[in-house]
């Protein structure tokens, strides 16, 4: 599986970035993951062919388990790669991202920073999980 992450900054925070590599360097052993920086959005293009969310805040979250699930089910349905949109929320509707499906990772409204850093975070969660390493709760 290969999982792009399209961020709407042009660099993050030193802190925030150690954070994201070391997740990505967990994550290897089981996936690809890429994050995409941009400045602004006009160059994101995503593929026809993935499976593309965009990360919203909203009460409406999943658990470890229900995203695991989510994760091994889109790999049953032929997808190859999964695409996530970390946005500016008045950013995301002037643009056709709007129209993406949305994935809460909280009810807290987080920086984008944060936000790329939880998701990275959730992810290796959900490949623990999918290959039954133990992984605090």
């Amino acid at each position: 599986m290969e999982i792009l992450i399209h961020v709407e900054k042009k660099k993050l925070d030193s802190a925030y970035t150690k954070a994201v590599a070391e997740y990505i360097k967990r994550l290897s052993a089981f996936c690809r993951v890429k994050c995409i920086y941009y400045k602004d959005f006009s160059k994101l293009e995503l593929q026809n062919s993935s499976a593309c969310f965009r990360v919203v805040p909203d009460t409406d979250t999943i658990s470890s388990e229900e995203f695991t699930a989510k994760i091994e089910e889109l790999g049953l349905s032929g997808y190859s790669r999964i695409e996530f949109v970390v946005a500016d929320p008045a950013t995301v509707y002037e643009l056709d991202i709007a129209k993406l499906p949305p994935f809460s990772l909280s009810g807290f409204t987080m920086s984008i920073d944060l936000t790329t850093v939880v998701l990275t975070e959730q992810l290796y969660r959900a490949y623990t999980i999918l290959n039954h390493i133990t992984y605090h709760k």
